[in-house]
């Protein structure tokens, strides 16, 4: 089961990286930490995420999105009590709302880039 991660990633650079790990499912990590930790919802929970991202709105749900004074920002899931917390950089923050608008991230069958 392979990572995705942004097209609009540079080549080598850290980014959110999503993968289905079974029907039903996205798991998110961050291609800096490839052991871990990472979040597992329900697609639905995590296109809603997407939704949210691409139309500028911040209703995210299940999922909450801190942004960070230098322009990254931190992920966690409400519903797991001591869910870890995803941080990721301005850069990544970039690439992840780039490939977010292109669609490539969405639920099912994420597209872009396949972390090696």
């Amino acid at each position: 089961m392979r990572w995705t991660k942004s097209s609009y990633s540079s080549t080598g650079a850290t980014c959110v990286q999503v993968r289905v790990p079974r029907a039903g499912v996205t798991e998110i990590g961050d291609t800096k930490k490839p052991d871990g930790p990472t979040l597992t919802v329900p697609n639905s929970d995590w296109d809603h995420f997407l939704d949210q991202i691409a139309m500028g709105g911040t209703d995210f749900g299940r999922l909450r999105a801190e942004f960070l004074p230098g322009g990254g920002f931190t992920l966690t899931d409400t519903t797991r009590p001591g869910s870890p917390t995803l941080t990721y950089t301005r850069a990544e923050w970039e690439a992840f709302k780039l490939a977010v608008e292109a669609g490539e991230l969405r639920s099912g069958h994420p597209r872009g880039t396949l972390v090696s």
